[in-house]
């Protein structure tokens, strides 16, 4: 926060801002060597902040996170970017992370980890994504931030310019289509286009294979949510409609309007009807092999056959006259 704080009030434009964070960052921050190949992409961006803080040194996510988070306080779009690269014609089968940028309606890329130490020089600086493409690869193709994407096999042997037979994309709409989605929503489309990509590359597979395991815990959660609603649900409705047999034993006693009374039957069928449409999604959902919703559809059923034998008695009770109403309780 201080430092962020302390370049929003020293430098005017987004770009003097930009330079001033990615100064900071590869000047004050070391790359560290004991931990080069301990890449970890399961950390939550946060604790990867405060670690390059405190540490004053990390690797390749330290310094996307912190970029990224000094970047986002200081009013900047920037988002950190998962990949792999090709240095010396090769390879590198580490994975990677840089940053992409939104400036004046335009996207660029930097590499705050390839510049360190090298802020007077820096080479990896707002580079647009035709150039960065050469020796930058995304996991998610959605952020080569190209017009045209390529495959792994182009990227690999460096025909980064392929476009024969290729359709354009609008990346600028797709990438704002993304933001706008929820957690889950941005899961299932990266997983949907880095298998339409392909998975050839162990790195690329083992990326989908995390995504896959985040979107399962989502899902996993979404569908325990959704069951314990519906138990919820039937537990609300079963007490309601205990509340009412009980004062239907104590033969409507206090008295109360009649539509009191309808009203203590109408709320049990509401609770009931939430619990069957929870359930008929949980139902529905291809990812739930945890929640068995048959046992309580079937209590929920035996309720409702309940409730609709004490509606039945209700109806019975307000349409006879008031001798005819006390010999209902003896039926």
């Amino acid at each position: 926060a201080f430092i962020s704080s302390y370049i929003n009030s020293a430098f005017k434009t987004e770009r003097e801002k930009l330079l001033a964070i990615y100064s900071w960052v590869t000047t004050n921050i070391r790359y560290d060597t004991d931990s080069m190949y301990a890449i970890n992409s399961e950390r939550d961006p946060e604790a990867r902040v405060t670690e390059a803080l405190r540490r004053r040194k990390g690797v390749c996510e330290n310094y996307a996170a912190l970029f990224t988070d000094i970047a986002v306080k200081c009013g900047i779009k920037c988002y950190i970017v998962s990949g792999y690269t090709k240095q010396a014609g090769a390879i590198d089968r580490s994975g990677h992370s840089w940053c992409a940028v939104s400036l004046d309606n335009e996207w660029y890329f930097c590499d705050p980890t390839w510049d360190e130490g090298n802020s007077m020089n820096a080479r990896w600086y707002l580079i647009p994504p035709g150039r960065f493409i050469e020796t930058h690869m995304p996991f998610d193709p959605l952020w080569q931030l190209l017009e045209y994407r390529i495959t792994h096999k182009e990227f690999a042997s460096g025909r980064t310019y392929a476009r024969k037979l290729k359709e354009p994309v609008n990346y600028k709409n797709n990438v704002d289509a993304y933001l706008l989605l929820g957690r889950l929503q941005q899961l299932e489309s990266a997983i949907s286009r880095i298998r339409e990509t392909g998975t050839e590359i162990d790195l690329v597979k083992n990326r989908l294979a995390f995504l896959q395991m985040q979107a399962g815990i989502i899902y996993e959660e979404r569908d325990m949510k959704l069951y314990n609603a519906a138990v919820s649900d039937f537990n609300k409705a079963n007490t309601l409609l205990n509340e009412f047999i009980q004062y239907r034993n104590n033969r409507f006693m206090p008295a109360r309007e009649e539509t009191y009374i309808y009203k203590m039957l109408s709320e049990s069928a509401v609770y009931i009807l939430s619990a069957n449409n929870k359930l008929n999604t949980l139902s529905r959902s291809e990812t739930n092999d945890q929640y068995d919703p048959g046992l309580l559809f079937n209590r929920l059923h035996m309720l409702s056959r309940k409730l609709e034998e004490q509606q039945l008695f209700l109806g019975r009770y307000f349409s006879s006259n008031t001798p005819e109403r006390e010999k209902l309780f003896f039926k």
